[in-house]
């Protein structure tokens, strides 16, 4: 399903960037935001292209229901392109979508009955996708590495999926797990610790 181009048919005259504007946003999540919310379907469009996947491999490592998952970010774009210019000020577009995306993912797994708070706690597991699917490693070392992290405890390896897997700050990590950001570096650094061997040649915190 292309979201944009479904909604591109109803949502009348558009806001298109001219090329040089399109160089602009690039430069700051909130320039590329006012856009998306002044009804630009490029940069819609861009911030559709640069999270759709990373979302669906976070929904993935929460559920093993893939197709909950993946209408769950298709539900969200929807969304965000109808609700577009009531939505508020946003600094970090990545943090605000993986947020919006877990609460609307966890809502829909409940209503569904195929979720238990329970099942959360010992169920996110990460998967041998991007990065480390990408990384110079050979196949058992992958294997190893993801072996290890799916080891730890829940909270400490969602952590470190959020931090590593997907280059966000501790504090929209936090935003999004529901915890102070102090919580995230402590958990993170536990993490670190107890993967110090498997993990020292190429994480860097």
């Amino acid at each position: 399903m292309n979201t944009a181009e479904t909604y591109s048919k109803k949502v009348g005259k558009q806001v298109f960037l001219n090329k040089e504007f399109s160089e602009k946003i690039r430069q700051t999540d909130e320039e590329l935001w006012n856009a998306f919310k002044e009804g630009s379907l490029t940069a819609f469009k861009q911030i559709y292209e640069q999270n759709i996947q990373s979302l669906l491999n976070y929904g993935n490592s929460i559920t093993s229901y893939r197709s909950i998952a993946s209408d769950c970010v298709q539900d969200l774009f929807v969304e965000l392109w109808k609700k577009r210019s009531k939505l508020g000020q946003v600094k970090h577009i990545k943090g605000y979508l993986f947020t919006c995306y877990k609460r609307r993912l966890l809502d829909s797994l409940r209503r569904q009955k195929k979720f238990r708070n329970i099942e959360y706690l010992s169920g996110f597991e990460i998967l041998l996708s991007e990065p480390i699917s990408t990384w110079t490693l050979d196949d058992d070392k992958k294997a190893s590495l993801v072996s290890a992290l799916n080891q730890l405890p829940y909270q400490v390896k969602e952590a470190l999926y959020l931090r590593f897997y997907n280059d966000l700050p501790c504090a929209e990590i936090g935003n999004i797990m529901g915890i102070k950001t102090q919580s995230v570096y402590n958990l993170i650094s536990t993490g670190l610790k107890s993967l110090r061997t498997a993990l020292l040649d190429f994480l860097h915190f």
